[in-house]
């Protein structure tokens, strides 16, 4: 081997850890986010809108929200429930969510979405049944927020949606 080939070598393998190190590590480590969890509660509500195609059924929501066991102005939900495909398996029919809670300004959201098995008639879950869907995001003091909320029909005593949740 000749000298310069001896000093290329070691000089090319120290480069190359060094670039495995640089890829591999972010330039700054953010903190990791805390879980944190949010309990809101609404009375039981009525579509305030159905529109009936050939194609979907869609069902439209609005109602206010009490969150942590505190209601407000400018807290609600609001929202839409669109009827996909029928005749699941035991007769149940897939309906796709688009819903935003609203915490008190318009600036501070968390929009949920995904899809549950709902029964064939009536606009919402049977009472007792519950759901889980993905958070998608939010903004606001929810900015970057991600998780899932369950949702549970409590019949005529209304909803309870615990969202679990990390905020960036």
């Amino acid at each position: 081997m000749t000298l310069r080939r001896l000093l290329i070598a070691p000089i090319l393998a120290a480069l190359i850890a060094a670039m495995a190190l640089l890829v591999g590590t972010p330039a700054h480590a953010a903190p990791e986010a805390k879980p944190i969890t949010v309990r809101v509660y609404h009375q039981a509500i009525s579509p305030v809108a159905v529109l009936v195609t050939p194609a979907a059924t869609v069902r439209t929501f609005f109602g206010p929200i009490a969150v942590d066991g505190k209601a407000a102005d400018g807290q609600y939900i609001t929202g839409t429930l669109t009827t996909l495909v029928g005749g699941m398996p035991g007769g149940l029919e897939l309906r796709s969510s688009n819903l935003v809670f609203v915490f008190g300004s318009e600036a501070n959201q968390i929009v949920v979405g995904g899809i549950s098995l709902y029964p064939p008639t009536g606009a919402t879950l049977a009472p007792g049944q519950r759901t889980v869907r993905p958070v998608l995001g939010g903004s606001g003091t929810y900015d970057g927020a991600r998780g899932e909320v369950v949702s549970t029909n409590l019949g005529a005593d209304g909803w309870t949606h615990v969202f679990r949740i990390t905020v960036d």
